[in-house]
């Protein structure tokens, strides 16, 4: 299924595993309603990262990356919004008890590795948490058809994309 590496902690590596065995659980109104509120919550985490990156950071990159990864996120969760609402007229979003990947990756312990200069860390952990989220888009996508299944590999595939951005931004920091 979903292969969990670099960066998490074991407590995390669980947390990740428990959100997952939640998310198979979901229909797929649920399953909508739930991504879309990831991708606000990751939007959140990339602009506080970035506003914190700005404070701690010399190297202009790292804030105007974690900018764009923010933007990127709020237009994923307006597809994914635009979505919903062509499948359900019912108005408002579906509260779920499954709780967001996003947050759950502790957002403490990535502020510290800003204000401790562990930059390398903290791409490291969300390169992951990216990597996690492109699975299990791909995941889902396997077990969904027709439209859904085209919108969970398109997302999948933005996914990948962020965490390239991530990953060529760890290499020109190590080359610096």
């Amino acid at each position: 299924m979903i292969a969990l590496r670099e960066g998490l902690s074991d407590k995390d590596k669980r947390t990740v595993r428990e959100i997952v065995a939640g998310l198979k659980e979901l229909d797929s109104q649920s399953l909508l309603s739930y991504w879309i509120s990831a991708e606000l919550d990751e939007a959140e985490i990339y602009n506080t990262l970035a506003k914190r990156t700005r404070e701690y950071s010399w190297d202009k990159r790292i804030p105007a990356l974690f900018e764009k990864l923010a933007r990127e996120s709020a237009e994923h969760a307006e597809i994914l919004l635009r979505e919903y609402k062509g499948r359900y007229k019912n108005g408002g979003l579906v509260k779920t008890n499954v709780p967001s990947i996003e947050i759950e990756l502790s957002l403490d312990e990535l502020m510290e590795y800003i204000e401790k200069g562990r930059l390398d860390d903290l791409i490291t952990i969300l390169m992951e948490s990216e990597r996690i989220a492109r699975d299990v888009y791909i995941y889902l996508a396997g077990e969904t058809s027709g439209d859904m299944k085209e919108l969970f590999e398109h997302l999948a595939r933005i996914e990948e994309g962020h965490y390239q951005k991530l990953k060529e931004l760890r290499d020109s920091l190590e080359g610096a």
